[in-house]
């Protein structure tokens, strides 16, 4: 005989039990039947699971009524004690192993879900509880920013800190030419006096002809906001290539040697006026492409402006061409503060280099190689371009690409 449960009569209804004589309406089996498997496994219902499915059952009372199956009865009682679901959303901060994170938490809801979908693009590392409910993201004032926008019309609860926050971040968003560092109207607004003079000793006065290299220099300056459609106008008279570069949102990226020559990328370095420059070689094809670099800016820059920062020894025909042709071509002057085009080796960190004032404004890998003798002094520069066919597999941080193919 079946208990007179409405977890015994789901299972009746959907088949899962006894012998199916009833009829379900089509648009009723999905959610049924799901709810039906997770009882039959011993997973007890919700309150909301319950008054949906005492809902649905109850539709169906002249087919149980038939059966001579008491209904009204059995939806008063339960298998297994309902489980009581705690609903609560809220937004907070939480501590964990010293670093702050903004915590979400809420249970499932497909409308929520939905509205979530914009966080989904946070690149700052994600934490999720599964247990707690509790979404983690890295307390900044972008994701901040981002997730209490996308959820505050959501019925969540906000800590007041947190809102305090928000509102002065919204107040500054709505503001932006009073707060946000950038280029309104082809002038520099919200920046340090110092900053501005520097930055127009560097570049000069915003305008519509160098707006595109103030943009290059975004990450390196500080610059947030640009007004569209002067920006637009600005790198529209750039060639492909340096809109490309223009366009990064990463300091490292990839140009692709089988689609660009050198030459146009060293079209780029003088349009982007990113000189002085350091060039680095690795041991597998260090003569060929210290030559390719010679050959494009050899018309460009005296031979005094290059500085060769290393040798190699003369032990193989190749090694004493390397060094035979940096001779010949002086390519052998002494690291300057004017010198334009530096040449180093990607296995050893120069110590002329460390010791030197002379600084790059960008910095060109001839191959895309693991570079561990001199990533730390890459990781100081805004511009960083592997130029190669491919990003090579060492270029990542855990599942995370550090290079952009542009």
């Amino acid at each position: 005989m079946t208990e007179k449960t409405i977890e015994s009569y789901l299972e009746l209804l959907t088949g899962l039990a006894g012998n199916n004589t009833f009829t379900m309406q089509s648009s009723d089996r999905t959610i049924l039947n799901s709810i039906a498997r997770q009882v039959y496994k011993g997973v007890g219902l919700t309150d909301r699971q319950y008054e949906v499915v005492k809902e649905k059952l109850l539709s169906y009372a002249d087919q149980f009524t038939a059966l001579e199956y008491p209904i009204h009865d059995a939806v008063k009682n339960t298998r297994i004690p309902i489980r009581q679901i705690d609903r609560a959303r809220w937004i907070r901060t939480a501590l964990i192993k010293d670093q702050l994170y903004i915590s979400v938490r809420f249970t499932f809801n497909k409308r929520l879900i939905s509205a979530l979908e914009p966080l989904y693009n946070i690149e700052d590392r994600k934490l999720y509880d599964k247990t707690e409910k509790i979404h983690y993201y890295n307390l900044t004032e972008v994701n901040l920013y981002k997730v209490i926008s996308e959820l505050k019309e959501k019925s969540f609860e906000i800590d007041s800190e947190l809102q305090e926050r928000y509102n002065l971040l919204e107040m500054m968003h709505n503001n932006k030419n009073n707060y946000i560092p950038g280029i309104y109207g082809l002038k520099l607004q919200n920046l340090h006096a110092k900053a501005i003079d520097y930055m127009i000793s560097s570049i000069g006065e915003p305008d519509i002809d160098n707006l595109a290299i103030y943009k290059d220099r975004d990450q390196l300056f500080g610059i947030k906001h640009f007004d569209e459609d002067d920006l637009n106008s600005s790198i529209n008279k750039l060639t492909t290539l340096s809109q490309k570069i223009v366009k990064r949102t990463r300091p490292h990226i990839l140009v692709n040697s089988s689609e660009y020559t050198f030459d146009r990328l060293a079209e780029s370095m003088l349009e982007l006026n990113r000189y002085p420059l350091l060039i680095v070689l690795n041991d597998d094809t260090d003569f060929s492409s210290l030559q390719t670099v010679h050959y494009s800016f050899r018309n460009i820059f005296s031979n005094d402006d290059f500085c060769t920062l290393y040798r190699k020894e003369n032990d193989v025909a190749e090694n004493i061409e390397f060094n035979q042709y940096i001779k010949d071509n002086n390519l052998n002057n002494l690291l300057a503060i004017n010198s334009k085009i530096v040449y180093t080796s990607i296995n050893k960190m120069s110590k002329t280099l460390l010791k030197s004032s002379w600084h790059p404004h960008a910095a060109i890998l001839m191959g895309s190689m693991r570079s561990t003798k001199i990533d730390a002094y890459l990781q100081e520069l805004d511009l960083v371009i592997h130029y190669d066919t491919d990003i090579s597999p060492f270029k990542k941080y855990g599942s995370t690409q550090i290079i952009e193919k542009i």
